[in-house]
């Protein structure tokens, strides 16, 4: 695959995050987020089913123009807050996602958003 896609650049990557922080397949401690090689990699053991899967790395996820999350429910607001707040070294693996020159949205629904602080209605939140 590499030979073939030498360099990926994407438009846009919607995203969501589970309740652990993992966002792409991207999870907690695993050693795929330390992969900066390629773009895509394969994961034969993963934590969630289904155990085999394929995943964009950080890498690709830096390159792209923009990343959007869309992240509902309270079962998500300890890692929306850690990914919003934290130091990038703690945040969870959704929160370590950064384009270098592209920008990043948050959409949260009023349960993911509950552990954010109170700004006043914010247009951002579905």
């Amino acid at each position: 695959m590499k030979e073939r896609l030498p360099s990926m650049e994407l438009d846009l990557s919607l995203c969501g995050m589970g309740p652990d922080g993992h966002t792409c397949s991207l999870f907690p401690g695993h050693p795929l987020l330390k992969e900066d090689s390629v773009d895509i990699a394969p994961i034969s053991d993963s934590p969630k089913l289904p155990p085999k899967r394929i995943t964009m790395t950080y890498r690709l996820l830096r390159k792209c123009q923009q990343v959007v999350f869309v992240v509902t429910g309270e079962s998500k607001v300890p890692m929306v807050v850690s990914s919003l707040h934290e130091s990038p070294e703690n945040r969870p693996p959704a929160g370590r996602v950064r384009p270098d020159s592209g920008k990043l949205f948050w959409f949260l629904d009023s349960k993911a958003a509950a552990g954010l602080p109170d700004r006043g209605p914010t247009p951002s939140l579905i």
